[in-house]
């Protein structure tokens, strides 16, 4: 797939401030092409792989230079994985020097290495390369791990880039090129968000709340129950014409040795179980338990799990307004590129379902039975 830009002479050059964006927007494209053409070079040497998905009823190809970054990328999607098609939606390149044994064409190598020198000069606030993000070309340096992520959205064609796989952090094997997929479907009206959902085919609950509130706990509860599981973290929802979730990933994190003593049954499960005094247990839910793993359903209500030490799972119900504080500032916080469009959508999903506390008990076993006793009534 080769990038052609647009690079049509722009009706409005004779007006300064329009030949100035008019240029900056030619040098954005061209920034994208060379960044791509190190895809290109990679994919020579190591020969393209592709794998294909389908998000929310979207075509989404992965395609790789070589096989670095298969085993850290493909896990958490696993259950969405779809049949080859021409013209997929979205084409993401993935590559890494390492394993391909490439560079960086120089420029943009020079660029990445200015950038970490003096991050808080070149990056905005959501990590955004600030010159080479515009309306066009999107793009995001995440330093610590030093992933590169650009999409075209002329072209729906987007570059992710680390300089070796083996140094992608836990978090992102979980939830992989998060930062893509929310520009990218925030485009059509889906938006990304910080919550978990467990449900049935007809209709289930969206979990929201800040990190640590019970989200994880409480969809891991149900997965020996006849509810589904859609998300503990992160996943996609849509408000036309009725609020409806998309799963995203079929990641399980479990955080500390309690939650392990919580749920024995998924201890043998663990993926990273030699590394857990530096991060949350994580599992793929997909490996072991692929009928319990759902791609989506109507939201019927949002819960907002509360941890209250005593015995009993309680619901009382809770203000759109409540909810809205809960889901809100975690997802447009966590996730570069959310702002108004996003509080939009989010604020039109809870004011479409009702919306209750989640008064989490610590017997386990009610917790599902609770769930699903709403749903009923609902």
């Amino acid at each position: 797939m080769q990038p052609n830009p647009d690079l049509s002479p722009h009706p409005y050059l004779s007006i300064a401030s329009g030949a100035s964006e008019a240029i900056e927007e030619r040098d954005r494209l061209a920034y994208f092409q060379l960044v791509y053409e190190g895809f290109q070079r990679a994919a020579q040497i190591s020969s393209c792989i592709d794998r294909f998905y389908t998000i929310a009823g979207y075509s989404l190809c992965l395609r790789f230079a070589g096989s670095g970054l298969i085993p850290q990328i493909t896990p958490a999607l696993s259950h969405l994985m779809a049949e080859p098609i021409a013209h997929p939606d979205l084409t993401i390149c993935l590559w890494d020097n390492a394993s391909t044994g490439t560079r960086l064409p120089l420029l943009i190598n020079s660029l990445l290495e200015l950038i970490r020198l003096h991050w808080t000069d070149y990056l905005g606030p959501r990590k955004e390369i600030k010159v080479y993000d515009g309306d066009r070309i999107r793009t995001n340096f995440h330093i610590g791990p030093n992933i590169l992520s650009v999409l075209d959205r002329q072209q729906n064609l987007a570059c992710y880039w680390i300089e070796d796989a083996q140094d992608i952090p836990y978090w992102e094997k979980g939830s992989p090129i998060q930062t893509i997929l929310n520009w990218w479907t925030s485009d059509r009206q889906h938006q990304y968000i910080h919550a978990g959902a467990v449900g049935m085919p007809d209709g289930g609950i969206l979990l929201v709340g800040k990190g640590g509130s019970g989200k994880s706990s409480t969809a891991l509860a149900c997965i020996d129950s006849p509810l589904m599981y859609a998300s503990d973290d992160y996943c996609l929802v849509s408000t036309d014409p009725k609020p409806y979730v998309y799963s995203l990933y079929n990641t399980a994190k479990l955080k500390g040795q309690a939650d392990l003593e919580r749920f024995p049954r998924l201890a043998p499960m663990v993926n990273n179980v030699e590394r857990l005094e530096l991060e949350k247990a994580m599992l793929f839910l997909h490996q072991h338990h692929p009928e319990k793993i759902t791609r989506g359903f109507p939201i019927k209500a949002v819960l907002i799990p509360q941890v209250t030490g005593k015995l009993d799972t309680k619901l009382r119900p809770a203000t759109a307004g409540t909810a809205l504080k809960a889901l809100a500032p975690s997802t447009i916080f966590q996730l570069a590129g959310s702002g108004q469009t996003a509080f939009g959508i989010m604020s039109s999903l809870i004011k479409q379902v009702p919306c209750y506390a989640l008064e989490l008990g610590t017997d386990m076993v009610q917790i599902p039975i609770v769930i699903e006793h709403l749903l009923s009534q609902l």
